[in-house]
């Protein structure tokens, strides 16, 4: 497993600049980061469910567009999502990481968790994606 990504993806989409997250594809994975800011949080000024399911998405989702190709410039479009939610977190970085558990030709499962940079586990998720185009 390397830590050096194959490619960043920063700013493609409008949520992604709206949000600010950074997705860091590598071959067997896709970790996707934020820095928890006010405009990511709750009523309760936790990390909105919402920002767990959105990171959990875009990580599974690279992982399985880059089980599609070489690049993971593979357009797909998402099944579904399950997301389990464990803890809270208020501040510091937060890092989904998706992983692929099947691939076939256009139907690609992932699994994923979301992790405090403390290490502690926030919530996990999977993933069913299709290629499209």
């Amino acid at each position: 497993m390397s830590d050096r990504p194959e490619r960043i993806i920063a700013s493609e989409t409008g949520l992604q600049k709206a949000l600010g997250y950074v997705n860091h594809l590598h071959a067997d994975r896709c970790e996707t980061h934020v820095d928890i800011e006010a405009k990511h949080t709750n009523r309760s000024d936790m990390l909105h469910g919402g920002i767990h399911a959105i990171l959990l998405d875009s990580a599974c989702g690279f992982a399985a567009s880059r089980a599609l190709s070489d690049d993971g410039n593979q357009l797909i479009v998402t099944l579904s999502l399950t997301t389990n939610y464990l803890a809270a977190a208020k501040e510091g970085r937060v890092t989904a990481t998706g992983r692929v558990t099947h691939a076939g030709r256009s139907i690609v499962y992932a699994a994923g968790e979301v992790r405090h940079e403390n290490g502690d586990l926030l919530a996990t998720g999977s993933g069913v994606f299709k290629r499209v185009g």
